[in-house]
């Protein structure tokens, strides 16, 4: 039996979010560990979970729509509209929060590399991943 191949999402020229490492991946970019100490510490302060869930339900409602590879297809100017709130959003905000978080965790960038349905599928578990490592590592309401 041969081994599926692994979906990707380049982030660098040596990294890649995967479907095995996007919770990894997540999680330190959230809150990467203290050299020092290796405890956690949330590397989006100014950045509250309201504005964090409207960037995600920008994502969840493509997602809801999307079920398969030909609905996919269907959606695909919507992406490039989810990359075009996001700047928007990281424009209107008087601190830094926004902006940092989405250019800190790639996820404009990464919109632009989906091209398959397993793509996008990795997008948004990914994009989940960083909403719940915020709120676990105490992300402000």
């Amino acid at each position: 039996m041969q081994a599926k191949p692994t979906v990707s999402l380049r982030i660098s020229e040596k990294h890649a979010i995967t479907d095995l490492n996007f919770a990894f991946i997540a999680e330190q970019f959230i809150a990467p560990p203290d050299k020092n100490t290796r405890k956690r510490q949330l590397a989006f302060p100014q950045l509250s979970m309201s504005k964090l869930r409207s960037i995600y339900s920008l994502i969840t409602n493509i997602h809801a729509r999307v079920n398969t590879p030909e609905d996919l297809e269907a959606c695909m100017s919507d992406l490039q509209y989810i990359k075009v709130k996001m700047a928007y959003e990281s424009g209107r905000e008087r601190n830094e929060g926004v902006r940092e978080f989405i250019s800190m965790t790639y996820l404009m960038d990464l919109l632009d590399q989906i091209q398959t349905y397993e793509q996008f599928v990795l997008y948004c578990r990914y994009a989940e991943s960083l909403v719940a490592y915020f709120k676990f590592y105490g992300g402000r309401e």
